[in-house]
């Protein structure tokens, strides 16, 4: 997809440019092959000021349909009118990605995000799929309270990653307990959220070097083996890391966030005493 945009500066006659102005807007609109028409009035900057007033997006399907509708005679017609009425109006030629169809995230942009940000962790291959805790423990040969999933939750609209281990499920519950609002306000995010949000497929999400930053909770049983396995940003990847590493880099907060659903054993009944 590409974007024509016209970034329209104040003008030194206000009331005549908004006089012209819909006109161009007209013509523009009636461009061959247009599949979508913004326009919007400038409010500022985080600087606070900016010389731009206006601004109007064409959508085309390709750079070709673009060109062909600027040397149509419809195209020529609005860039003369434009040109008439704002001469330092300034255009931009913009591919943009359609988020819907983008390639997930690999290992190797993960490995990329390790070196660049100096994480000391490494992504390894076990030579069979790891899209579970299960399949990712028998991999390795570990115990599946070593492999770390990150499990993403929408609040109102906000993301959050909170990192869990082994079999036992992440709860919504003791999220929304430490934000201290209505469980009602939590839910998991969807398959497409997850990519959208994080890059990663769901399955291979790891838990640093997301394309949203995001605030993150660890459970502290995260904590009780030297090194963990985390996704590692495909289906046949895994991040080792230590505890500590992953802490430190992704500033997670270690808080409760496991169900409960399977309390640990009761210890066993003394025997009665002889005698």
């Amino acid at each position: 997809m590409v974007k024509l945009i016209i970034l329209f500066r104040r003008p030194a006659q206000a009331a005549t440019f908004e006089m012209r102005y819909p006109r161009n807007l007209a013509l523009l609109g009636r461009l061959p092959g247009v599949r979508h028409v913004e326009d919007g009035a400038v409010l500022g900057s985080p600087a606070g000021t900016t010389p731009y007033t206006r601004m109007i997006a064409l959508r085309f399907d390709d750079f070709g349909a673009l060109d062909a509708a600027l040397t149509a005679p419809e195209g020529v017609t609005a860039g003369k009118d434009l040109m008439d009425f704002a001469p330092d109006a300034e255009l931009l030629f913009v591919e943009v990605s359609d988020e819907r169809t983008q390639q997930p995230l690999t290992p190797d942009n993960l490995r990329a995000y390790l070196a660049e940000q100096g994480v000391p962790g490494e992504v390894i291959f076990p030579g069979a799929p790891t899209p579970t805790v299960a399949a990712a423990a028998q991999a390795l040969g570990v115990e599946p309270d070593q492999i770390v999933k990150t499990v993403i939750f929408l609040v109102d609209g906000t993301p959050f990653a909170v990192y869990g281990c082994g079999m036992r499920r992440v709860d919504p519950a003791k999220l929304a307990q430490r934000l201290n609002i209505s469980p009602k306000k939590v839910r998991l995010a969807n398959a497409d959220e997850v990519q959208d949000l994080t890059g990663y497929a769901v399955g291979t999400v790891p838990p640093l070097g997301l394309k949203t930053p995001m605030p993150a909770f660890i459970d502290p049983a995260a904590q009780a083996h030297d090194v963990i396995y985390a996704g590692g940003g495909g289906i046949n990847a895994l991040l080792k890391i230590t505890p500590a590493d992953l802490i430190r880099h992704s500033r997670a907060e270690v808080a409760p966030m496991l169900a409960d659903d399977d309390p640990p054993p009761a210890p066993p009944a003394a025997r009665p005493s002889e005698g």
